[in-house]
């Protein structure tokens, strides 16, 4: 199926045996109906691409359909643009090989009664930098499930919607993408939530120099500065990072405070290394742990003694984080502080101390970098002796570097 050039496939009820035992059950499989589809073609760089979603339910009867409406609770949506890289809304942070996070969504159904449509967009941008003039393919696809009465115990069946749409991306004016930016800023005051939020996702994922003052005045709102942060981060003017600043200092939340600290570190401007030393002072819990990393990766070697004043805590968790710290600063001066520390009393210090060597070195005396450390004396000797040996002409690595460490000979 072609629409305004685009090759578009609609949906096609799944045919799972456990889906279709029933007439009905078959009938109401062949009443459901998906579309993934552009509303133009053509896209200026810089522009916010959108893919809309349909799916009806054409049938006499209402069904009820996962709230997600096949969209994963967490990772990426099943798409993919080819030709483009795929979109970062992180930055590095002080031990970024090794770690992760867990999470769950809000589940339940929605009631789609008979003959009506949902209907949603997928914001591109979110997943892939279309930054390139040329030609790019996005290859869509979901598996929505339905159930017949409400409940998740009366399955119904499942449809899947796949979709290859052409799109094709040409290079514009400031003023033309001004223009194309329109229709977004209107939808920032709109009372309709979910697109009110696609608006502020497009403005501060996309942050473009003429957009610095609309970020701004969006971090100013509770419900939105999160998203915020990642605009005022990649915007990175004088203005942008003093209003990360303030979040600092001024947010509503810890969380909030700790990602504008974690942000600001990031863009590398030393002239704020001063005020992460009086955070990492001032501040106590998590906020304190949060300082003192980004200290680390702000201020690199210049840092070193500053934060190992830090391992003398009678605290493992501020000691670990002055550990991620030194990891942080990419500095060789780092590693023998490091070192001493695989002798610290407490497992999960000398665990992050191995870590943070392995990051450093891509080395590790044990089978992975974070491994217990069950004999400190043994470890620290082997790490002592290769600091003698090799430790001063050591290639050091940042927290970009991953690899997977090699044997600590």
């Amino acid at each position: 199926m072609t629409v305004a050039g685009r090759r578009t496939i609609v949906g096609i009820a799944a045919l799972v045996i456990s889906s279709c035992l029933g007439l009905p059950l078959c009938a109401a499989a062949q009443s459901l109906q998906g579309r993934f589809f552009t509303a133009k073609s053509t896209y200026l760089i810089g522009e916010p691409v959108f893919v809309i979603f349909h799916f009806t339910n054409s049938s006499d009867r209402a069904l009820w359909v996962d709230s997600q409406f096949g969209q994963p609770c967490f990772g990426k949506e099943n798409i993919t643009v080819v030709g483009a890289w795929r979109a970062v809304h992180e930055w590095k942070t002080a031990l970024d090989c090794y770690g992760g996070w867990a999470g769950s969504c809000l589940g339940g159904m929605t009631e789609l009664k008979a003959g009506q449509t949902h209907s949603e967009r997928i914001f591109v941008n979110h997943y892939y930098k279309m930054d390139q003039p040329g030609l790019y393919e996005i290859r869509i696809a979901r598996k929505v499930s339905t159930y017949l009465q409400g409940s998740y115990s009366h399955p119904g069946p499942t449809i899947s919607v796949r979709a290859d749409i052409d799109i094709r991306v040409v290079q514009g004016s400031e003023w033309e993408l001004k223009a194309a930016f329109q229709p977004v800023l209107k939808d920032l005051k709109s009372t309709d939530g979910e697109q009110r939020w696609q608006a502020v996702q497009a403005v501060t994922e996309l942050a473009h120099p003429f957009l610095q003052q609309t970020v701004i005045d969006i971090s100013k709102n509770p419900t939105d500065v999160w998203a915020a942060i990642e605009g005022l981060y990649k915007l990175n003017t004088t203005k942008s990072r003093e209003r990360l600043a303030e979040i600092v200092q001024a947010g509503e939340s810890d969380t909030i405070r700790e990602r504008a600290m974690r942000a600001l570190a990031a863009l590398g401007d030393e002239h704020y290394l001063p005020f992460y030393f009086r955070l990492a002072h001032s501040l106590k819990g998590h906020e304190q742990i949060v300082a003192i990393e980004s200290a680390g990766l702000l201020g690199g070697s210049q840092a070193v003694p500053f934060i190992s004043s830090f391992l003398s805590s009678q605290d493992p968790a501020v000691r670990m984080a002055a550990i991620r710290g030194l990891a942080g600063t990419t500095s060789r001066h780092a590693l023998p502080r490091l070192i001493e520390e695989i002798l610290d009393p407490d497992p999960g210090v000398r665990q992050i101390a191995g870590a943070a060597l392995a990051q450093l070195t891509h080395l590790s005396t044990a089978d992975n970098a974070l491994a217990s450390v069950h004999n400190p004396a043994l470890t620290f000797q082997k790490w002592f002796d290769w600091w003698l040996s090799n430790g001063r002409n050591a290639p050091i690595y940042g927290p970009t570097e991953c690899a997977e460490p090699q044997p600590l000979n």
